[in-house]
């Protein structure tokens, strides 16, 4: 199983890894038309996204596995490439698929 997450945000299209490493970078005519500051921030913005996302997937994979991570430390999960902002989790958990939930 693959876990990733997907985030667009004017004009680019990301696809990361937990963690946030990139997997895949799409820009449109528009997004490039922008200019450099621009898109530089179009990209972290989908980057950050689609991170928070792809790492509540693999949060609930891992609790899927294991059982409960309440137990685990932030600084624990930080340290797996789990780190979780939690201003971005209410949006990662909706796309989490219900058939990962325990």
């Amino acid at each position: 199983m693959t876990t990733t997450g997907t985030a667009r945000h004017a004009g680019v299209t990301v696809e990361v890894a937990p963690g946030g490493a990139l997997r895949t970078l799409e820009l449109t005519a528009e997004s490039l038309r922008g200019g450099g500051p621009r898109l530089a921030d179009a990209i972290l913005r989908a980057v950050r996204e689609a991170a928070a996302e792809a790492n509540e997937r693999a949060r609930r994979a891992l609790e899927a596995e294991l059982g409960n991570l309440d137990g685990l430390s932030g600084d624990n999960l930080s340290s797996l490439g789990l780190a979780r902002e939690d201003d971005l989790a209410a949006r990662a958990e909706d796309t989490t698929p219900d058939t990962w939930r325990v």
